[in-house]
């Protein structure tokens, strides 16, 4: 089995407790997994094609509705996945791995602060 390339430990996220919105598009994506060098989102890619997410707004209602706008980040894969109880010839799904790139200072503190959270949660 290869290893595992990621620099920073992933929070697994569940029942959607962190979304980001893309300002390319209008719509709210749940966020799988999150570590201070990026996350992954699942999508259905819909009928308008390809989009860019260069910059991101994450959101999380249950951390005291922490919020961090404009995150730059791209792209690092988009590889399609299969959805719960579903097949390939089921509805597409993608998952989408976007790495942060050039946070502040100020960003990189929030996002400290979002992955503490995020990891006290899950050892529940």
């Amino acid at each position: 089995m290869p290893a595992d390339r990621r620099a920073s430990d992933r929070c697994e996220i569940q029942f959607e407790e962190i979304q980001i919105a893309i300002h390319s598009r209008r719509e709210l994506y749940p966020v799988k997994n999150i570590s201070t060098g990026g996350l992954a989102i699942e999508y259905s890619p819909g009928t308008d094609g390809p989009f860019e997410s260069e910059a991101i707004d994450i959101s999380a209602a249950d951390y005291d509705r922490f919020y961090l706008p404009n995150i730059a980040c791209k792209t690092v894969y988009d590889i399609a996945t299969l959805m719960e109880g579903r097949s390939f010839r089921g509805a597409a799904m993608r998952i989408r791995g976007l790495k942060f790139v050039e946070l502040t200072k100020e960003q990189e503190e929030q996002l400290d602060i979002l992955l503490k959270n995020c990891f006290e949660s899950s050892a529940k």
